[in-house]
């Protein structure tokens, strides 16, 4: 069995004192804490698991199968197109694990703690630490870079395309996406797939530019929209073993495990 969070491991983490945390987790007011302090002294008391209410900590560590995600507010029609096929694959995943799915407002960064975890899907990095200062319970970044190693991070690997690339032989080809909130994970694609053989696409206007093409792409909107006047191969983004890395990785933040690898790439 592990060792259960000691006050002290909380303030080591948070490099804080011992009086510090005491004072943020009974919620003192007669003592100046900046809010800054506050919120990491909470994130780390939250990943190590630590309560000073043992009661309340028992309470917390049972699941609510309840399981929220946020998606990012593109404004395009295009994007939110793939946001919902999206949305309706997870929801009949988690539905088969019996854990619902409540999709969050966008537009705000407010905490939400009715959720066993939250999943933070394609948004950028600014809003998945915005929404990180806010809420103490796990953050899983799905389909976006955050590259920070408290959170597990769960991309498709850029191998999973390059082997797609076989269904041309040696004919020509591009790769296209749709364009991400989340730079990082586009500047992953240039990197791994070539920036001279690769487009992102934002509107239909950009779609209708390509045309007679060898396509490439890991998004089930442009598929269907290419096809039309394309030879398109399409890569599915989330395929059945990349929900069970997710659902595993979300049991693992809720269950405060170790994280030893935050950096997946499934193919």
């Amino acid at each position: 069995m592990a060792k259960k969070a000691t006050i002290k491991d909380v303030a080591k983490a948070a490099e804080v004192s011992v009086a510090t945390v005491s004072y943020v987790m009974n919620n003192r007011t007669d003592i100046k804490i900046t809010e800054e302090t506050k919120k990491k002294v909470l994130q780390v008391a939250n990943l190590l698991n630590y309560s000073p209410n043992q009661a309340a900590k028992a309470l917390a560590t049972q699941y609510k199968n309840m399981i929220a995600i946020i998606m990012p507010e593109t404004g395009s029609v295009l994007s939110e197109a793939e946001n919902m096929h999206t949305l309706k694959m997870l929801t009949h995943f988690f539905h088969k694990e019996h854990f619902d799915l409540l999709l969050l407002d966008p537009s705000t960064c407010e905490r939400y703690d009715r959720a066993d975890a939250i999943i933070c899907y394609n948004i950028s990095t600014t809003q998945f630490h915005a929404l990180g200062d806010n809420n103490f319970v796990p953050l899983i970044a799905l389909d976006c870079f955050v590259n920070d190693p408290l959170f597990f991070q769960i991309n498709s690997s850029s191998e999973l395309y390059r082997k797609a690339s076989e269904a041309f032989e040696s004919e020509p080809f591009r790769y296209v996406f749709l364009q991400s909130p989340n730079k990082e994970r586009m500047q992953y694609l240039k990197n791994d797939l070539g920036s001279d053989n690769i487009t992102f696409i934002s509107s239909l206007s950009d779609c209708e530019k390509i045309k007679n093409s060898n396509i490439i792409t890991g998004d089930i909107v442009l598929s269907r929209i290419l096809g039309h006047t394309n030879n398109v191969c399409y890569v599915d983004g989330l395929f059945e073993s990349k929900e069970n890395v997710l659902l595993s990785c979300i049991k693992d933040a809720i269950n405060r495990v170790k994280i030893t690898e935050h950096n997946i790439l499934t193919s």
